[in-house]
């Protein structure tokens, strides 16, 4: 009560109490303050670096991707149809690639051009409705750039364009297109250089990913190429200077020249100048896409080293200074609230009680840790579990992981490890970490003898907790050390296959006691990750048995096919090898007595003329013969004789000439079982094959002559295998007689079913016009010739000629074609002589086959 009667004293004592208090209470405030302040900015550092890294891992995907679809579209079965001489396959190429097109929706243009630089076949993009370009629409690229420098790669490799903008007949497309141009040569099965095919990415796609993935960022974020030219930028009027010319001085090192220096002189890291705080990082989405060598070779005309962007993450001064001092005002608040609740209190409490308010705000704030320590566990294990349902990719698991245990944990980093025991000597392979950007990388091999107790730890599925890396063993301590670990926390993992991994907390900035929760959250992350391991295997390996199976099918399918082809090509070649033997059999049997009596003519004629002169003389010195002699000449007709006799002799000696005529076209045709390549006439062999054909050209009780109508040019010897080539000549000029003959006979009897079965035209004959054949041949240039087989039969229609050179395709009745023989002259054309076999034909019209073949052979 006295203290009533002396304020000085209970003003100095209130002071005495109040002052302390009130500077602890603002002190521990203050450093609280700084502490939450460092700390943000720590994790602002990290989540911008994290930013930076999700966005270099989306562009390298995405290149990906597109090599990948490169590399399958080179492979299509259409297409490598279409380049072995299959022209109908080309619509179904182009139907391959609008449906491509249609789902990735991030193709602008999809083409394929031939070596010449033309577009075969392009599909454009057309604003989200895909369409086939029309053939008089397409165009010639062969001076474009990317043609030139595509068509001399090897297989595999793969040219890729700056990111640039789309230009159209010389000018830059309105509205503006970013694009980036992927191309790789196409080689048919015969490992023949055949064109190219070229990908226009939409490069509004990949901006698109990027500036989605930036929402976790406080920074703007900025797309650079190597000059420092912005391709995607806050403000879009300062985009594409390289390429605008108005835009020439609009470059980020015009905008924050210090800031620019700097990131020109590093990879990656983070810089803060007057102009703000910047976060970047190179990407070579050549060389980090592993499109060397994975899909080829280095190409010549492109250096992944200098392939490069800066993905560029920017915080202004102002903003940085809002997220700084965002708190600033509650914190004095707060301060100034305590200071009137200290100063209301002091009066009443003593030192002791206030020590006690002390402990009971500590014991506070440990609580509100550790339920914000089991809420984030709670957010980890959803996301885990979120991670797992929605993927199988086990390295995104992992990575989620890693980044999340290290951000609840608030530690310096946090490893994922593999135990390859297979390797000699096994090793410690850390695949995945998330780390503080100040912290170097672990990533790589480690020996499971400098790991040390580590590994023995690990390999007994024990928990390994090291609080002061001073405490433990030298050799341990030396590794641990290496990566700038002052405390560490190693949970082992082992999935159904037997794989052992680990999972490495580490703290680099002191030792750091680990509390019990701590291990029992990070065990029960374990758990979650164990069943991660053991879908993503059986996942792997469903994947490769579905693959290994599907490849055996195909095998086995081409494979029953070609077996197929092959005993069709034998039967047919046996066939024609056992009629040509038989017809040089023949031929030889028949040649023999025709040269004897050939021989033999003109000798007979000679004696004949001998005895007719001595006739005459007897005559004319015994002109009264004896009266028997006289009757026997009147019986005889000895003047006919006379007069008839050398025109006997002469008309057998034609006769012999033509036989030998015969037996010459006979020998000629019987060369089917000759295999080697050599100078023939093609002439010769189109007349043999005519000649033996002679008695199903002549007029029948059913149909008047065929008429055949030559008209050969001057063609020299060609290199060639004539056997096979009279037989390609034998099988189409037997199939237009057939064609004519069921044509005249359906002509005249519309009820004659074998003739109805043999066409499926409506077209009439004229009952004027003779059923004709028209043979030609000429020099298509200095190194081809072409021959012509056309006749004025029922033609066929569209869907029956595009069938016409497939193996055991027939419009014959059954027992009158195998349907091989158009086959296999397309594969003597096509496959031996290396040239081209088409027909052009429509119903009523006739039919026409032209075979074009080089005069010389490779």
């Amino acid at each position: 009560m006295k203290l009533l009667h002396r304020p000085r004293a209970v003003l100095r004592q209130f002071l005495l109490l109040f002052l302390p208090v009130s500077a602890l209470v603002g002190g521990l405030l203050a450093a609280t303050y700084y502490g939450e302040v460092k700390v943000g900015r720590r994790e602002l550092e990290a989540k911008e670096v994290r930013s930076l890294t999700l966005k270099e891992k989306i562009v390298t995907s995405e290149f990906e991707a597109i090599v990948s679809d490169l590399m399958i579209m080179t492979a299509q079965n259409e297409l490598q149809e279409m380049l072995a001489g299959d022209s109908d396959r080309q619509k179904a190429l182009a139907e391959e690639y609008l449906s491509l097109a249609k789902r990735r929706k991030h193709y602008d243009q999809i083409r394929f051009l031939d070596m010449r630089g033309m577009e075969i076949v392009r599909v454009n993009f057309n604003a989200g409705q895909p369409t086939i370009v029309r053939e008089a629409e397409r165009q010639s690229k062969s001076d474009r750039d990317f043609f030139i420098k595509t068509s001399l790669l090897k297989e595999g490799e793969v040219f890729v364009s700056p990111f640039d903008l789309n230009i159209e007949q010389g000018k830059i497309e309105r509205p503006l297109k970013p694009t980036i141009r992927f191309a790789t040569p196409v080689f048919d099965r015969r490992g023949q250089k055949r064109g190219i095919i070229v990908l226009n990415y939409l490069g509004t796609k990949l901006l698109s990913q990027l500036k989605a993935s930036s929402v976790a960022s406080r920074g703007n974020f900025m797309l650079l190429n190597a000059d420092g030219f912005w391709i995607e930028s806050p403000d879009p009027a300062a985009e594409w200077g390289f390429m605008l010319p108005e835009r020439a001085d609009r470059t980020f090192g015009n905008a924050f020249p210090s800031a620019w220096q700097q990131i020109l002189a590093t990879e990656s890291g983070q810089v803060q100048t007057t102009e703000g705080f910047f976060t970047f990082t190179t990407v070579y989405p050549i060389l980090e896409s592993h499109l060397y060598p994975a899909f080829g070779q280095r190409s010549p005309f492109i250096d992944p080293d200098s392939y490069q962007w800066k993905l560029v993450s920017h915080l202004s001064p102002t903003a940085l200074r809002a997220i700084t001092y965002q708190s600033l005002q509650d914190w004095l608040w707060l301060y100034g609230i305590l200071l009137l609740l200290i100063g209301l209190g002091t009066g009443g409490l003593t030192f002791v009680r206030a020590r006690q308010q002390l402990t009971e705000a500590e014991l506070t704030q440990s609580e509100a840790r550790l339920q914000d320590l089991a809420r984030r566990e709670a957010v980890l294990q959803s996301r885990l579990a979120s991670q797992i349902r929605d993927s199988l990719e086990l390295d995104t698991i992992l990575e989620t992981a890693m980044m999340e245990i290290r951000d609840l944990l608030q530690i310096d980093r946090c490893l994922f490890g593999w135990y390859r025991f297979q390797a000699d000597p096994p090793v410690w392979e850390v695949v995945q970490e998330a780390r503080h950007p100040g912290v170097k990388s672990a990533l790589g091999s480690y020996s499971a003898e400098v790991v040390g107790l580590l590994a023995d730890n690990l390999l007994n599925l024990t928990v390994l907790q090291i609080d002061d890396v001073t405490l433990t063993q030298p050799l341990l301590q030396q590794w641990l050390r290496s990566l700038e670990c002052t405390s560490l926390l190693a949970l082992p993992i082992r999935t159904r296959s037997g794989a052992m991994g680990v999972t490495l907390c580490a703290h680099c900035s002191g030792p750091r006691p680990w509390g019990k929760a701590e291990v029992e959250l990070l065990e029960g992350i374990m758990g979650q990750l164990a069943i991660a391991l053991n879908q993503a295997e059986l996942y792997a390996e469903s994947r490769d048995n579905a693959l290994k199976a599907q490849t055996q099918a195909q095998q086995l399918e081409q494979t029953l096919q070609e077996l197929k082809n092959t005993q069709a090509q034998l039967i047919q070649t046996e066939k024609m090898s056992s009629l040509g033997q038989l017809v040089a059999g023949v031929a030889h049997e028949i040649n023999n007595p025709v040269n004897f009596i050939y021989g033999n003519i003109t000798h007979a004629n000679g004696y004949t003329q001998d005895i007719l002169q001595l006739v005459d003389l007897y005559q004319q010195h015994y002109p009264q013969p004896d009266p028997t002699i006289q009757e026997h000449i009147e019986l005889v007709e000895l003047d006919f004789l006379k007069e008839d006799l050398p025109q006997l002799l002469a008309s057998m000696k034609l006769g012999t000439d033509r036989i030998r005529e015969i037996v010459l076209s006979l020998r000629n045709f019987s060369r089917l079982d000759e295999a080697e390549m050599k100078p023939a006439d093609i002439h010769e062999g189109i007349d043999s094959t005519l000649l033996i054909l002679q008695n199903r050209l002549k007029a029948q009780s059913h149909r008047p002559e065929i008429k055949v109508v030559k008209d050969y040019g001057d063609l020299p010897d060609i290199v060639c295998n004539p056997g096979q080539l009279n037989q390609v000549f034998m099988n189409l000029i037997v199939n237009a007689i057939d064609a004519l003959e069921s044509y005249v006979r359906l002509k005249d009897d519309p009820s004659d079913k074998l003739a109805q079965s043999s066409h499926s035209s409506n077209g009439q004959m004229s009952g004027d016009m003779k059923p004709t054949l028209w043979i030609s041949t000429e020099p298509v240039d200095a190194r081809q010739i072409a021959i012509h087989i056309a006749d004025n039969g029922p033609g066929m229609d569209e869907a029956v000629r595009q069938r016409l050179f497939d193996p055991f395709f027939t419009t014959k009745p059954v027992g009158r074609g195998t349907g091989l023989g158009l086959s296999i002259s397309y594969q003597i054309v096509t496959e031996k002589h290396q040239g081209k076999i088409r027909c052009d034909s429509a119903p009523g019209e006739g039919a026409k086959f032209t075979i074009e073949i080089p005069m010389q052979q490779q």
